[in-house]
């Protein structure tokens, strides 16, 4: 919260390449960049001191961790069950973040450290008698990463799947994120929902799922998807919209199967493609985003392309053109 918290580690560059001299394939090479404590660790463990501390009351745990997040770093008894387990090039660095003689199976054992300590968390639940009025929520702020940005290789892994983008794109594969959600004798497990969802509409949702529904401000953009959660029917959500300042700047708007995206918007007249142009995609026949129908349907663009101006509330700290602006 607002206390810092020192790790027992030596202070050293967040991004750093091998030395000439070392060599890539020895171990020793890499020595320098491990240290003592593991920060994931220690999130860990206080989410599970946070639940044990209030069991006796209605508690929110909001448990953001940094893995698999670069650099690529992970203790050695995660890492030895997947060394060997993929054809390696070691990661001497140059690409940020810092080298890895394996890479591949520093991003594997990641993930399988978080996926165990979300069990342990469970378990910290279950034990304490809580499981079956506990909601657990699991999801990601964003897509994967793209060419081999400090190690990873998302292609080997097919962590997008077929969705085109990376993170940092409106496409769907840097907007569209696994989500979990868990509530003992609530929520039919197994079960999948492809209704869309914002982040927005979190607040809306669990304040209706622990009966306080009232509570939600009524000035609010997120949409309650409770009745979804818990096997409903539920109409539709009306749109969603999300825009981005950085890398280009972006747009898009969703509207049942279409989705309307406008890329590129504050770069100069050198841009090769046409400043702002507008993409329009049906997620339901073309979920990769492969065919832009804008030319064939102007009929879905001229309905949706007013949303990208209506939904923009104009910002000095993340400038945008508008829908129109030379």
């Amino acid at each position: 919260n607002d206390r810092q918290v020192n790790l027992r580690n030596p202070k050293f560059a967040a991004h750093q390449k091998l030395s000439p001299a070392d060599d890539p394939s020895k171990p020793e090479s890499y020595a320098r960049f491990s240290a003592t404590d593991y920060a994931p660790d220690l999130i860990a463990e206080q989410a599970r001191k946070f639940v044990r501390d209030n069991k006796d009351r209605p508690f929110f745990l909001f448990f953001p961790t940094t893995v698999p997040h670069l650099a690529l770093q992970v203790p050695d008894d995660s890492l030895k069950e997947f060394v060997g387990k993929f054809p390696e090039t070691p990661y001497p660095g140059g690409r940020g973040y810092l080298p890895h003689p394996a890479p591949r199976a520093a991003y594997a054992a990641m993930i399988a450290r978080l996926d165990k300590e979300v069990g342990r968390l469970m378990e910290t639940v279950s034990e304490l008698g809580l499981d079956e009025n506990t909601i657990f929520v699991f999801t990601s702020d964003n897509g994967p990463l793209y060419d081999k940005l400090g190690g990873t290789d998302t292609d080997f892994f097919k962590s997008a799947g077929d969705f085109r983008g990376r993170k940092g794109s409106l496409y769907e594969g840097g907007v569209r994120v696994p989500c979990l959600v868990r509530w003992k004798g609530k929520i039919a497990p197994g079960t999948k929902s492809d209704r869309l969802t914002g982040f927005e509409d979190w607040l809306p949702t669990l304040l209706e799922l622990s009966g306080q529904g009232r509570k939600a401000p009524r000035k609010r953009d997120g949409i309650s998807f409770a009745p979804t959660l818990l096997g409903k029917r539920q109409r539709e959500r009306p749109f969603l919209y999300r825009e981005h300042g950085g890398y280009g700047g972006q747009q898009f708007v969703r509207v049942g199967e279409w989705k309307l995206i406008r890329e590129r918007i504050n770069l100069g007249p050198k841009d090769k493609r046409a400043l702002g142009s507008l993409e329009i995609y049906n997620l339901k026949a073309d979920p990769s985003e492969t065919t832009d129908l804008a030319g064939k349907r102007p009929d879905i663009v001229a309905r949706l392309a007013p949303l990208l101006s209506r939904e923009h509330a104009p910002s000095k700290v993340f400038p945008m053109r508008s829908l129109g602006e030379k």
